[in-house]
Formats: structure tokens, sequence, C-alpha cells
């Protein structure tokens, strides 16, 4: 720019009262050419008017903040210096100086700027606040309190202080009083989105989760930037399946940002649900750098997309990575002798507890309390009444305080921690984080590398992680002798008729009740192939809501399958869903991720099921089974034998009689049947793991014979 065109610049700023940006403009002219009278004029002349200014201009200061709101604190702090030329006592300007400092992350510079502005203005309990976050950033919570409570005593409606001080309670474990200070700061500030996502998040973790809904759709009301608030929305939506609804939150966060890979994974997650599986070629355009880059991807939904346990490993890991961070690894002690009680303490999210108890209630309930003191821990809110009433151990953590959480359960001095939710509940995951016991088991829960050396060992069998799979684990694997699941058989009780459940008076009926997910193309083929050479058979599906079935419906009219042969049963109650399952002829297995629960209830209901083992942990827990069962014929070798097997089965009426004859002698003898056994098996495992601690060596992988 010319200097002509400078000054007539400078002018203009003049003319439309713009003092302060006509002052800098003047200022830049005499840095280039200090003998410019015009500039030096001018620039005398507005100095003299600026001296009885002490802060820039509302409008001036209306800038700098929408700059710092807008996350554009670096041009925020060089605007604001330039300023500080002129207004070299504004407390207005080092208050904000040192706020954007704060944002990004420079605490030395950004307490020294607000320092300087307590000195200017000692009474403006908005800096005072900033002080107090500053203190919080660094960990110093009770000098934080102190900067908070002053900030509130000169205006008890100081809103950074409210905030601030919310904050500092949900370190200290205090979430209820947390919980009511943001409660009163979205009263004064309804339209303040930021305060909103901190009430949600904190709501989340005490399990209110329709409030936290609540606020979370009036943050991104108030400001759709807020990426980070559409997507703890969708997954809150996730969590209750609302599937179509959390759909469009994860869009948003996409649209703002299409390499946000969190999102990615979830709307992919949401789409398979749905049975939309538009989500495959989607999914073929990102695998390479899906959940590798930037913030890791939850692997619980990574694994539904490929059987590929190299690559869920590494995935895993980097979710791992920013999920425990520097997590506290196995120290082996020295050598000592093993205790008369070895007290073990089994942890899973609270609101995931009755699907823990499904699977391991009866083995819970069978251990040896003579050898093992066993403690019960569930995280976080949503316990239901009749599961605390079956433990007299247990302890309820509050998830919003994961350093008291932890001081709690290391105070009990376990010898080892057991995960039974991993990636699949969550709860536990912080906890974890921390070295509560010397040894550290995941216990599937979640069938699949937890991709981290916070943990020590995965309980497993030679089944589910045959030899050679060691390497797609960081734990050592804990092998069991005669599988790592146990199922109750069902009591008798009155199983409705088949009219009742949509299903045909006669013909075979083949069946799964996997989650949507788990079914691809890749099944659905076999499936509308067996049903097309059964002419009189039915295909019996959970019905995981319109969309779903829309889409199922859909793809069997496509393949050239009459859709009404499809019946889709409603949710039920477990004990209701097991009286139903023996309406069915055969329970078909779901391959990249097998059915496991639904797997494990259809033994239970005397329902064999036919299943084809993949390469990853998640792909083989119904071989696992099956193997547990007494029924290895019913594992595949091939999609070619899967799909012959079932279509046998279907055409000889004596031959699936038989096998369902088969299937009922075997609970009465089969290790899968028997909790009891199960208990002793994980107890060995517990014996020989600490076995090897107390001898002083370091974790390996043990197998049981």
């Amino acid at each position: 720019m010319t200097p002509a065109n400078s000054l007539s610049e400078a002018e203009q700023f003049e003319r439309d009262a713009k003092f302060e940006d006509a002052a800098m403009a003047y200022a830049g002219i005499l840095s280039r050419n200090p003998r410019n009278k015009r500039a030096q004029s001018a620039l005398e002349g507005l100095r003299k008017r600026l001296d009885s200014q002490t802060d820039p201009s509302p409008v001036h200061q209306a800038g700098l903040e929408e700059a710092l709101a807008e996350g554009r604190h670096f041009e925020a702090a060089e605007s604001c210096g330039a300023l500080l030329k002129t207004f070299r006592e504004s407390h207005f300007l080092w208050d904000f100086l040192g706020r954007c400092h704060l944002a990004a992350g420079h605490l030395d510079n950004a307490a020294t700027c607000l320092n300087k502005a307590i000195g200017l203005n000692p009474r403006a309990p908005s800096t005072y606040a900033a002080m107090g976050r500053v203190k919080t950033a660094r960990g110093e919570l009770d000098n934080a309190m102190a900067l908070f409570e002053k900030s509130l005593t000169l205006n008890a409606g100081c809103l950074p202080a409210l905030h601030g001080k919310a904050e500092v309670l949900i370190k200290r474990g205090q979430s209820q009083k947390a919980a009511a200070m943001l409660r009163k700061a979205v009263a004064l500030a309804p339209h303040d989105a930021a305060l909103h996502v901190t009430l949600a998040g904190l709501l989340t973790q005490q399990g209110a989760a329709e409030d936290a809904k609540a606020h979370y759709t009036q943050a991104v009301k108030l400001n759709p930037a807020l990426t980070e608030a559409q997507y703890q929305l969708g997954l809150l939506l996730k969590a209750e399946g609302a599937f179509a609804d959390a759909l469009p939150c994860f869009d948003k966060v996409l649209e703002a940002d299409p390499s946000d890979d969190r999102a990615r994974t979830q709307r992919l997650h949401m789409l398979a649900e749905l049975n939309d599986w538009r989500w495959l070629p989607e999914y073929a355009g990102h695998r390479r750098q899906l959940g590798l880059r930037g913030s890791g991807c939850d692997p619980s939904a990574l694994m539904l997309m490929e059987d590929n346990p190299d690559l869920l490993r590494a995935r895993a890991q980097s979710y791992a990575s920013d999920l425990f961070g520097a997590a506290e690894l196995n120290s082996t002690p020295p050598a000592g002798q093993r205790p008369g009680r070895l007290r073990i303490g089994y942890f899973f999210a609270a609101r995931d507890a009755a699907a823990v108890l499904d699977q391991h209630g009866g083995m819970l309930a069978a251990h040896d309390y003579g050898r093992f003191d066993i403690r019960i821990y569930a995280v976080g809110a949503g316990l239901p009444d009749s599961v605390a009433q079956q433990f007299s151990s247990l302890k309820v953590l509050d998830a919003s305080a994961p350093e008291q959480m932890a001081e709690a359960v290391k105070a009990d001095r376990l010898d080892a921690a057991v995960d039974l939710s991993g990636y699949y509940g969550g709860g536990a995951l912080p906890l974890f984080a921390a070295r509560l016991a010397p040894l550290h088991i995941a216990f599937p829960g979640y069938p699949g590398t937890m991709g981290s050396a916070a943990y020590d060992y995965l309980i497993s069998d030679a089944a589910a992680c045959p030899p050679g799979s060691e390497r797609y684990h960081n734990e050592h694997l804990l092998r069991l002798a005669g599988g790592h699941q146990a199922a109750v058989p069902a009591a008798p009780s009155g199983t409705p008729g088949r009219a009742a459940c949509g299903l045909p008076a006669e013909g075979f009926v083949f069946c799964s009740f996997a989650s949507g997910s788990r079914i691809t193309p890749q099944e659905f083929d076999i499936w509308m192939r067996l049903l097309q050479g059964a002419p009189d058979s039915a295909l019996w599906l959970a019905d995981n809501g319109e969309h779903a079935v829309s889409n199922l419906r859909r793809a069997a009219a496509a393949r050239g399958v009459d859709p009404d042969r499809l019946a889709f049963a409603p949710a039920a109650g477990r004990a209701d869903h097991l009286a139903r399952l023996p309406l069915a002829d055969l329970f078909l297995d779901s391959f990249t991720v097998n059915a496991t629960a639904t797997a494990r209830d259809a033994l239970s209901a005397g329902l064999p099921v036919l299943t084809l083992p993949g390469q990853q942990f998640a792909a083989r827990t119904s071989a696992s089974l099956l193997q547990a069962a007494g029924l290895p014929d019913m594992i595949a070798a091939s999609a070619e034998e899967y799909e012959a097997k079932a279509a046998e089965l279907a055409a000889d009426d004596k031959a699936a009689a038989g096998l369902r004859g088969r299937l009922r002698a075997q609970q009465q003898t089969a290790a899968l049947f028997s909790p009891g056994r199960l208990a002793r098996q994980v107890e060995r495992a517990f014996d020989a793991a600490c076995e090897r601690q107390l001898q002083g060596q370091a974790p390996g992988h043990i197998d049981l014979e």
C-alpha cells in the first residue's frame, strides 16, 4: 500500500470515529516514514484525545471478544498487544490478553497479564475467575477455589466463576454440588451454549440422560458450530437405540470437518445398525486412515467393519493412547506367598449391569468364597435395584470423579482387578489407567484387545484365541480349558404359539437375533438362498426399528425373496425371549462379529446355533460356545459348508430334531452349562497369574490344562 493510500485509510478511520484504528494506521505510516508531517500531527492529536480514555472503545472490545470466542486467540492477542501501545493502563486489555494466553495454554504468560489486570482493578470479578482457571489448569485446586470464591464475593452472578467453581467441584468428586452450581449458571445465562455443554457432560456421567440430551440440544441450537455437543448428543441417542435420530448428529459434525474420524466411525456404525449397507463402500474409502490419525476411534464400533485383528489392534492402541494416557504399568513385586484369600475386584459399568450379570452372574455366585474374597464394583449411575440386592460386597463408584474412584479402590488392597465391560460399557475404563491392583485382567465383555499396557491379561480359550493369535493382543492370554463362558439352561416355561410371534404355522424357521450392525450382505445373501431352497421356511430376526426392518425387507425383495417371509421379533424381557426361542429350528450366526449374547441365549433355550468362525476374537465367540457345548460339528469350516449344513437341516426334519435332542442332552453334562466349572477355571487362572506375580515373574501367556 502506498503512503497516500495509508494516509487515506487512516483519515477515514478518524472520520468514522475509529480512533484506535486510526492511531495504529498513523503509527504504521511513521514506522515506515518517520518524517511524515501529516501522520505525526494526526497521531499527536489522536493521542491527546485517547489519553482521556483508559480502555479501547466498546466496538473494539466487542471485536476482540468475538475473535477469542471463535478460537482465533493468536490473532486476538496480536490485536490486543497493538492496542496496549496506546492504552497501557487498560484493565480490559490486560485481562483480555491473559485470557488469550490461557486459551493458548501459555499459563505463565496468562498469570502475568491477569496479575497486572488485578493491580489495575482489584474489584473485577471476572479477572479473579480467569486467574482461577489458570490455577485449575495447573492442578492447584485449592488456590483456584479461593479465587472463584473471591470472584463470587464481588459478584454472586459471575458466570465464569460459577462455571470454574463447578469444574473444580467435579475434579474433587463433588458432582452433585457441581450440578447445582451449573444449573444456577444456566438459569442466569440461558443463552450461554458452553454452560449447557458442561452441564450436559456432568449429567451424562450422573446417568441423567434425558436432562443431558435437553442441554446438548439447547447448546447446538444456540451455537451450531459446537460440534462436540453434536457428537455427544449423537452418542446419547445411540445409547438409547435411537439410531435414526443419532445419524444426523454425526453427519453435522462431518459437514463441519470431513476428517473427523470419530464422527465417521459413529456414522458408519449407525448406518450398519439401520441395515443401510451404504456404509460398506463408504468404509472402504476411509479404512486406511480410520482410527489411525488424530483422535482414536471406538474399537467396539470399528470391529464391526471388517475381520482384521491386526488392524483392529492398531486402532485399539490409538484409541487407548488417548483414553489411558500414561497408564501405570505392572511392577512385579518381590517374592511372596499367596494370601489365604485372594482379593479379586470385578468392575463393570452400572448401566450395563443386567447384561453383565446375564453373562457372569452364575460364575460370580459359584466362586469359592473360602479361598477368594470377591468384591463387586459398579461404575457410574443407572444400577438397577435388583442388581444391588444380589451382592453384599457391591460398591457403586461415582464416574464423575476418576481420581477419587481410584483412591477408594486402592484402599481395598485388591490382588487383581477384573474389567467385565471393556469398551462395550466404558464406565470402568478411566479407573484402569491407574494401577488398582498388582494385576489388571480383561474378561470379555468386549471381545478383543484393549490395546493398552494398562491390562496384563485377557481371559479367553483356545477356540476363541487359538495358538498364533497372541500377536493380535496387547495383553497376555489367559486361556481357560473348556471355554471362557457359561450359559445356564433355561427353565421350561410357557412357549407362545408361532402365530403370536408372526411365524408360519408350518415350515422350518431360521433365526438370528444379532443386532442390525452385525448383519452384512455376506450373511444375508446366504440366508436368502436358504429361504429360496426351502420354500416353506421363514427367517426370524430381531426388530431393530422401522428403518432396519424396511431396509431388510427391501434387500430380501431385491434378492427375489418375498419380504413377508421375514418375521421380526420385538424387544422382550429376557425370560419372555428365552421362552419364545424354541419356536425357531436353527440359529444362524453372523460372521465379522458373532451374535455372542443372543447365541448364548439360544443354546440356553435348547436352540442349536450354526457359526462360521473368522480371525478376530469377536468372530470366534460362537465357536467357543459350541466347542464348550459339545457341538463342534456346528462350527463350519467355510461359507459353503455353513450354507450346506443349514440347507441339510432345513430339508431333514429328523436330523434337525436329532440335533435339538443332542443339545438338550449336552445341557446336562457339557462344560458350557456349568457356571461352577467356569468359576473353578477362572479361580485357577487367578491362582496361576498371581503365582507368577508373587514369584517376581512378569506376566506371560498362560494355558490351563
